[in-house]
């Protein structure tokens, strides 16, 4: 089954990752089971979707390192203080 063809009916669950379908005009008739990777959801053509603004990726993690000499820097004496 190609990924762009559909609707399709979602018959049963067979699994958490498989499903039967069945074609509507044929809802009694199982056209197979496919793995949920083999799937896509089907959007009614001229039907607009709500495409709001993407929140962008959050960094994750620790900073890069910065070569030194590359921020200034305050110099701190042995007791911690300026």
């Amino acid at each position: 089954m190609p990924k762009r063809e559909g609707p399709y009916l979602i018959l049963t669950l067979r699994s958490p990752v498989t499903y039967e379908i069945a074609d509507p005009a044929n809802p009694d008739q199982v056209l197979g089971t496919y793995h949920i990777s083999a799937l896509k959801d089907y959007h009614e053509p001229g039907v607009e979707r709500d495409t709001g603004p993407v929140a962008p990726l959050r960094k994750r993690g620790r900073p890069k390192k910065l070569p030194p000499g590359s921020e200034p820097r305050r110099q701190r004496n042995q007791r911690g203080s300026l």
